[in-house]
């Protein structure tokens, strides 16, 4: 399966019977029938059993399962790619191949580098290694087939995937290094593993990191308790990973065959690595001449999701309490260094309260940035500037926030002002100069504040406005430090709730009552944010699919439409209008305030995000 770059892979375990060829050819085939993966790899020596030993030396074992592998090639109705374990006599020579196999032809065939021949394995005794073959290509079944040095391609939905097998995972310089510098993004691993107390944690991370430093996909599968148990028991641990990131793992020890499943978004990890220049920069350091086999992907309609996918992925499932006190202590930091390198007579805080979700958070942040230098919370001066359109609650949560931590409090009304302001310039409407009224006139308090009393001026505006450009140019877009700028609102919500729930426990009523209420910015009456641009969890995972991972309008919509379940029609709506937005608003982040980068994104004109105020794109 394929679709919109995401290519479904399978790490499987058959219930193979060692020495049984028979048993273990009707054993593949009866996986094979029943996938659905666009790959699919299984473990070392898996047509065999890799604990077959000294029957590797039989003219009639190795044609057997020679035999044995040309009749899975024919009598599969498996459509897709498969790899398979078997040993194969080159010459004279035996080695422990994979097999890589579509549409009933081998596409080509990786030997094992690496031959371990210490403690419980002796492969030197039957294998010979495949490390700096010069072979190229070899004839089976009656035809040329590749071999050695090959990464399979498909140029037209930037697939490129590597074979290595088992002990290769393990070397200091991994085959899968060097092929991953050649361009591969995706990597299967059969394996027969062995177990003992403490090697699974150890297996799992040797796969999250192969993928992490070679900026691919990762898929590994392992034989399994079924093999030979004389002297030790095997593993049959799978473990998918991408990135660095764990997708999808298995137990150790299986009673029947398993399949382990996932979705990898190939179109990602190529938008990830056309970042970094580091792995540009090594490309220099291939050590091998590589084959690159052709072959294709049709793309599957009925493509479907092993997971459900994250409506909120800017909040991995993985993620834990220590990742967002992390969170929290990144905010508190960064603060605490810009009060550090300010003069004592103007390092005071001013911000405005709203009684909203980022004026909240901004404001426990200032607070816990004081203890830990040791200061009074008086030291924050917190400012609430009721208008027209601001509500009694979200002014008592407000004062009740400001009350609680005893902080410097102020109330100064703003209606009064904004009237003759606007009556200034002749303007009788309530429409977006009356809304950007307001907003300006509480930032030139602020600013003047922060003259009067030795200060700087706190943004409080999250990642997820200013990719929206939710705010106004000169009014809430400025100011001398921005906290949240580098946290979406669906972040900025997963605070609050763990401040109620830890440090802020006896604030739990009123964040808890901020949380519960609909986001506005009380410029007008009854204003609700998220029924003019959308919802926030929604454009969060917009902003997150488009800037992470590179994917475009289209490919957006589909997901959308996959995670929260609308229909066409919603999906394009939410995608049309993030990037109309997004785009069209630049010219307000080319003059973003300085603020920390939390997660993986970051808008900041000068950190991470760069792009001209003037850019057309449709």
């Amino acid at each position: 399966m394929y679709k919109y770059g995401f290519l479904k892979v399978s790490a499987a375990t058959p219930q193979i019977s060692v020495g049984d060829i028979e048993h273990n050819k009707k054993e593949i085939l009866g996986m094979l029938s029943k996938s659905k993966a666009g790959i699919i790899v299984f473990p070392e020596l898996t047509i065999t059993g890799y604990t077959s030993s000294d029957l590797f030396y039989q003219e009639a074992f190795i044609s057997e399962a020679k035999n044995a592998l040309k009749e899975i090639i024919n009598e599969t109705t498996f459509e897709g790619v498969f790899i398979l374990g078997v040993p194969l006599d080159l010459y004279g020579i035996l080695y422990n191949c994979a097999v890589v196999v579509k549409h009933k032809k081998i596409l080509g065939i990786v030997p094992k580098h690496y031959l371990p021949n210490y403690q419980e394995f002796y492969e030197k005794r039957w294998f010979h290694s495949g490390f700096k073959t010069t072979m190229k290509s070899i004839k089976l079944f009656g035809e040329q087939v590749p071999f050695g040095y090959l990464i399979f391609e498909d140029a037209d939905n930037g697939i490129r995937f590597g074979v290595e097998i088992c002990q290769d995972l393990w070397a200091a310089y991994s085959p899968s290094d060097d092929m991953s510098l050649a361009g591969a993004n995706l990597f299967f691993n059969l394996s027969a593993s062995t177990e003992r107390v403490g090697k699974p944690a150890v297996r799992k991370h040797l796969v999250l990191d192969h993928s992490r430093k070679q900026m691919a996909a990762y898929v590994y599968t392992s034989s399994g308790h079924f093999e030979s148990s004389s002297e030790v028991v095997y593993s049959s641990q799978k473990i998918i990973a991408n990135h660095g990131i764990l997708v999808a793992e298995s137990a150790s020890f299986e009673m029947k065959s398993s399949v382990l499943t996932a979705d990898i978004d190939i179109s990602a990890i190529n938008y990830q690595k056309r970042q970094d220049s580091t792995y540009r920069d090594m490309h220099m350091l291939i050590q091998n001449e590589y084959q690159f086999i052709p072959l294709s992907f049709r793309e599957d309609e009925t493509y479907h999701f092993e997971q459900e996918l994250n409506q909120k992925p800017f909040i991995p499932d993985w993620y834990n309490e220590e990742d967002v006190e992390l969170a929290n202590n990144l905010q508190i930091f960064g603060l605490v260094k810009r009060l550090e390198s300010l003069p004592k007579t103007s390092n005071k805080i001013i911000l405005g309260v709203s009684g909203g979700l980022d004026s909240a958070l901004a404001l426990l942040v200032s607070h816990q940035a004081m203890l830990k230098l040791g200061r009074s919370p008086k030291d924050i001066i917190a400012v609430t500037m009721p208008a027209h359109a601001t509500s009694q609650k979200s002014k008592s949560a407000a004062i009740e926030l400001m009350e609680a931590l005893d902080v410097t409090m102020m109330e100064i009304p703003i209606s009064q002002s904004v009237d003759m302001h606007l009556e200034s310039i002749n303007h009788n409407e309530k429409d977006v100069t009356y809304e950007n009224a307001q907003a300006r006139m509480r930032t030139l308090i602020l600013m003047d504040l922060s003259n009067k009393h030795g200060g700087f001026v706190l943004g409080t505006g999250d990642l997820s406005e200013i990719a929206l450009g939710w705010m106004t140019y000169n009014g809430d877009q400025m100011s001398m430090y921005a906290v949240n700028a580098g946290i979406p609102k669906t972040w900025v919500q997963r605070l609050i709730g763990f401040h109620a729930e830890h440090d802020y426990k006896h604030l739990n009523s009123v964040l808890n009552h901020i949380l519960s209420a609909p986001i506005t910015p009380e410029l007008l009456e009854n204003q609700d944010t998220e029924l003019a641009i959308g919802r926030y969890d929604v454009n969060d995972f917009i902003l997150y699919h488009h800037l992470e991972l590179g994917a475009d309008e289209e490919k957006i919509i589909w997901l959308i439409k996959q995670a929260f379940k609308f229909d066409q029609a919603e999906a394009k709506l939410y995608v049309n209008r993030f990037f109309k937005r997004f785009y069209t608003q630049q010219f307000k982040r080319q003059t973003l305030p300085e603020g920390p980068k939390i997660l993986g994104i970051s808008l900041s004109p000068r950190g991470q995000y760069r792009m001209p105020s003037d850019v057309k794109r449709k």
